[in-house]
């Protein structure tokens, strides 16, 4: 994120190998088993997604490769991460604009994800039950990292901690924005369509 693809980057043919097929394939063998030992978790479990964060119900934990993941898996489209807490009041008052954004435009491509920083231990008592009442139409998760600035760092290296803040991320995977504070339905949907093209 911030500017870089969420994929590996290409690497730098060896020269004075073998021609032969046999030492290609040895070569491969080797280049994937080196790969699968140093790239990131969420590169090589990409498929490996449970249906509960692909498609949630209800607000689910996630840690911070699970997220990339789930945000790789959205690679393509204009994708809304709003950071949110139940104790915190712009936060609840722009989510039915986050609601109302997703509504008109995930047919065209806009993905919203909502992730609460609230306690994890409040999951089920608190924040579950919040956000089902305040935005039953949202995709939320809750960040379960044991550093709340390790779970942003991804998005945005410098962030502040300040709540809402909301990273809007272009269809090659870039965080191409970001808006700390509360932001308002027709900023919303400007920078949206902005990065749709337009459309």
């Amino acid at each position: 994120m911030d500017g870089r693809n969420m994929k590996p980057q290409s690497t730098t043919p060896i020269s004075g190998l073998p021609h032969r097929s046999f030492g290609r394939s040895l070569l491969v063998l080797i280049a994937t088993v080196a790969l699968a030992a140093t790239a990131p978790s969420y590169l090589l479990a990409a498929d490996e997604l449970p249906a509960r964060l692909i498609d949630p119900k209800q607000v689910e934990p996630v840690t911070t490769d699970e997220f990339l993941q789930v945000v790789d898996h959205h690679k393509g489209k204009v994708i809304v991460v709003n950071l949110w807490a139940t104790w915190c009041i712009p936060c609840i008052q722009e989510l039915p604009d986050l609601s109302l954004l997703q509504e008109r435009y995930a047919d065209r491509g806009v993905v919203v994800l909502a992730v609460s920083m609230d306690d994890p231990e409040k999951l089920d008592d608190k924040v579950r039950p919040f956000f089902a009442e305040k935005a039953p139409k949202l995709v939320s998760y809750l960040q379960t990292a044991e550093d709340e600035f390790s779970f942003v760092e991804p998005f945005d290296p410098e962030w502040i901690g300040a709540l809402p803040t909301s990273f809007f991320i272009d269809k090659k995977g870039d965080v191409a924005e970001i808006h700390n504070g509360r932001i308002l339905y027709k900023d919303l949907e400007r920078i949206a369509l902005d990065l749709l093209g337009g459309k």
